[in-house]
Formats: structure tokens, sequence, C-alpha cells
């Protein structure tokens, strides 16, 4: 007798999708759908344990996050129709140096970028010249290193050009 370990596994289930998951096949609406549910049942359920994860990752992994930010602004930069260049923190520095553009005060570096943490107001922030809701791109030209606490001052109202 053949050893077949998937095949008390019905379809509409969490273990139905994990077996199309394993089998490498694409899986079916109703799996997809109990999939989810499960996932929101055992995050509500383990609340507390999930954000604890994702705390400690976050910390081991600092600089997924800072691709996770350039990602959300190219994205944002592209829904509005503006032109995207792929760009490095070294590169800005490179062009623009370690000056706040805003103050022309030098950037603590080791100082966290999180607004709240000790110390933030002094860290870096990647501010865009031109707002990306007013039209300015997400490029090298069009971004400036500045501080934490002078780029959230700064009057979002006004147009620059």
């Amino acid at each position: 007798m053949p050893n077949r370990p998937y095949k008390d596994i019905k379809c509409g289930t969490y273990s139905g999708y994990q077996k199309h998951y394993r089998l490498k096949e694409p899986s079916c609406n109703s799996c997809k759908k109990s999939a989810a549910e499960y996932v929101k049942k055992y995050y509500y359920k383990n609340t507390k344990k999930v954000l604890n994860r994702l705390k400690i990752y976050q910390k081991n992994n600092p600089k997924r996050k800072l691709a996770k930010e350039r990602r959300k602004a190219r994205r944002r930069a592209r829904l509005k129709g503006c032109v995207t260049e792929p760009y490095t923190l070294a590169q800005i520095f490179d062009t623009y140096g370690y000056n706040c553009y805003l103050c022309n005060e030098l950037i603590d570096l080791k100082a966290p970028r999180q607004a709240g943490k000790p110390g933030w107001e002094q860290g870096l922030h990647i501010d865009h010249f031109i707002d990306i809701q007013y039209g300015g791109g997400d490029t090298l030209k069009n971004v400036r290193p500045t501080h934490g606490i002078c780029n959230l001052r700064k009057n979002k109202k006004e147009r620059r050009s």
C-alpha cells in the first residue's frame, strides 16, 4: 500500500490550503478563504505573541524596514503619476552632504529615525523637496536630508517649487 499523506485532506480547510502549498499547485478559492479566516482568528487569539515577534524581527532587521519605507514612497509616487528612480542614502549624502537642508546643521546619523524615540529630533529624515502630493517625483534630484524635527515642523501647506 503506497504512502499517501495528503489523501484525506479536503479542500475548503486550512489543511487543504497547506496541501496545495506543499504540492506547489495554485490554491482554490475555498482554501484561500479558510486560510485567511484561520490567520485572522490566530492573530486575534495571539495578538501579543504576534506583535512581540514582529518587534523582535524589526529590531534584528533594521535595513528591511528602510527598504519597506522606500518601496512605500515609490508606490505613492507611481500612484500620483510621478517619476521614480532608485537611489541610496550614500548617493543622497554624496550629492547634498550631511547637513539638514532646512537649518543647515549637521545631522546625527546615530540618532533614531522614528519619531517618539529619545533623540529622534536630530535623526535623519529624507524629505521630498517638492512633495509627491504636489507632483514631485521620488528621485535623487527631489530628495534632501533633514532633521526629523525640521521635517515635521515645516509648513506642509506651503507648496515649494
